[in-house]
């Protein structure tokens, strides 16, 4: 307050302003510094002496370097702390990444342009047996000098900033034992983006493809299984209807003829039971032709002894006599090549089809169509009944039929299709390739 300068020498309050920068945060060298100006400005009051000009630019200008001292040490300390936010940051992204590539699930590995290792999963570790060996710093080609050359094309790739995928590959280890491997190339940049180098992700999937292998086997079991129950039925059905005509239709046939001949004994001596043998021999005519239409329907001999054509008129004549239905076939010229076994499986799908309208669509109109594809041979029965719900809970309601149908057409490497809609009737298209198409002429 006494010195000729008045509150101190204003130079002398930058030593406790520079000795904030040891202090963190901008606070305190903001306090020290706006106090230091206040007071190198208020001093002009105090001053003992006479205030001239020389004076009050000399405690401007130190009031301006004070500023300047002031606002340099805050500018430098916010520097610091965001250089410490982000150092702390990239620290914290270095370690999360190195957990997430060490702990991956999958075997995963970072390279960089040279393929130098950077950076390994432990399961990349587990893998490919490297647990005793230090691979970080260490080139992929060296570790494994027996790369193929079909991999090594793909890392340039990957290094050429493509990312390249495979879903299967398999490959044989140094072991000589065979594993399939699911991978991925991919670059990383560096921060003026250029490719840095590559990360190889590779999933074992040795397994999955033995299960899968499994299930096709056991699903071509099923399939063979099939077609040999199937086959069985057919020749068990051909069995039963041969059994039924040459045996019970003939006897039945042969007892019809004998009450209709004691009939007319009966009714030329005035017997009273002749109108009886004549009711006994009429219900045994009617039961002699039933059994021939359940052996026809068990086996049709039109079928194998005539051909698919005749069969298929058969069939829908009788299902409209039986039924009352009005039914319509169309049939082009059918192709050369048709087996037993096919044309039996056709066979089947419209019989079982008619059944069903019969039974559950209440239709008026049924309209068959059999004729021949490009490679195959196509059938559709289309009536105008009730239709039915295709969801798949209702599926469940639907019987044995259509499935026995699927499984006939599946079995000839064929295609089954259903379209159906409640109130507006049902189409059913079966489709089995033939060998050869042509019109047999």
């Amino acid at each position: 307050m006494v010195t000729p300068l008045g509150v101190a020498v204003p130079m002398l309050y930058t030593i406790p302003l520079f000795l904030t920068w040891a202090r963190p945060g901008e606070r305190s060298s903001a306090l020290m510094g706006g106090s230091a100006i206040f007071l190198t400005l208020v001093g002009v009051a105090f001053s003992p002496g006479e205030v001239s000009e020389v004076v009050i630019v000399e405690r401007a200008m130190a009031a301006t370097l004070q500023l300047v001292v002031t606002s340099l040490l805050i500018v430098q300390k916010r520097s610091t702390r965001k250089v410490k936010a982000a150092q702390q940051a990239m620290h914290e992204s270095e370690e999360r990444l190195r957990l997430f590539i060490e702990h991956a699930p999958v075997a995963l590995a970072m390279f960089d342009r040279d393929m130098h290792y950077l950076s390994v999963s432990r399961r990349w570790i587990t893998d490919y047996g490297l647990s005793d060996r230090v691979v970080i710093g260490q080139s992929h080609y060296d570790i494994f000098p027996e790369i193929p050359e079909r991999w090594r094309a793909v890392h340039q790739r990957g290094l050429g900033g493509e990312i390249v995928r495979e879903e299967e590959d398999r490959f044989k280890r140094p072991d000589a034992s065979e594993r399939w491997l699911c991978w991925e190339v991919r670059p990383w940049k560096t921060a003026d983006g250029r490719v840095g180098g590559i990360v190889i992700f590779t999933e074992d999937i040795t397994e999955r493809k033995m299960v899968e292998q499994e299930l096709r086997n056991h699903q071509a079991q099923l399939e063979d299984l099939t077609a040999k129950l199937l086959t069985s039925q057919e020749e068990e059905r051909k069995r039963i209807a041969r059994d039924l005509h040459d045996d019970f239709t003939q006897q039945l046939a042969a007892l019809t003829i004998d009450l209709q001949r004691q009939a007319r004994l009966a009714s030329e001596s005035g017997t009273p039971t002749a109108s009886h043998l004549v009711q006994m021999g009429k219900k045994t005519e009617q039961l002699t032709t039933d059994l021939q239409r359940m052996a026809h329907r068990l086996h049709s001999s039109l079928l194998e002894h005539v051909g698919l054509e005749a069969a298929f008129r058969e069939c829908v004549d009788e299902c409209s006599t039986r039924a009352g239905l009005t039914t319509e076939l169309v049939m082009r010229e059918l192709p050369r090549g048709i087996s037993l076994e096919q044309a039996t499986c056709l066979y089947r799908v419209l019989q079982e089809s008619l059944q069903n309208v019969t039974k559950h669509a209440k239709a008026a109109n049924i309209l068959v169509r059999l004729q021949p594809t490009r490679n195959g041979l196509e059938l559709c029965i289309q009536d105008d009944g009730l239709g039915f719900d295709q969801s798949e809970n209702a599926a469940h309601s639907n019987g044995l039929g259509l499935t026995s149908m699927a499984e006939r057409i599946k079995g000839l490497q064929g295609t089954f299709r259903i379209e159906s809609t409640l109130g507006f009737g049902t189409e059913i298209h079966a489709w089995i390739p033939i060998s050869e198409v042509e019109p047999d002429r």
